[in-house]
């Protein structure tokens, strides 16, 4: 079951991929969760999404904000790379602060300097939300970045 605050997004071009870049951004996903389903020219990545688009509810000394399952699936993909983190280590929690279109593909940006190259031609990014919000007291906090 989802709620009204749930998220069914597709990007076709650059520009609509900012839009799901803005959405993930500090989701969290264990490594393995990550999947390249190569057959299928496919990459998955199940993730834990802060609910940047929803208010905060309750006192403001004590806000509760939101995060929920999602998942990202980029179509159309012709290989994968990585960098900064062991695929093997596959309960590495990853933070996602971004998806970036670049020439050949996309790029997902995480934390401490990890990364992930997707290429593909013509990428098409889906960011499906999977059942219901739980409330959270945590807010992601970039500081001065």
């Amino acid at each position: 079951m989802t709620d009204a605050h749930s998220l069914k997004l597709i990007a076709e071009d650059p520009t609509d991929i900012t839009v799901i870049a803005a959405c993930i951004q500090d989701a969290l996903t264990p490594v393995s969760d990550i999947a390249w389903l190569q057959q299928e020219g496919q990459l998955a990545l199940a993730v834990n999404r802060f609910m940047w688009e929803r208010p905060a509810e309750g006192r403001s000394s004590q806000p509760v904000y939101h995060r929920t399952h999602a998942l990202i699936r980029v179509e159309g993909v012709t290989g994968v790379r990585s960098r900064g983190f062991d695929r093997g280590d596959r309960t590495r929690i990853l933070s996602l602060l971004s998806i970036r279109p670049v020439d050949g593909g996309i790029d997902l940006l995480f934390s401490e300097d990890a990364a992930i190259r997707v290429a593909a031609e013509n990428p098409i990014v889906t960011l499906l939300d999977m059942g219901d919000p739980w409330p959270t007291r945590w807010r992601p906090d970039h500081g001065e970045d």
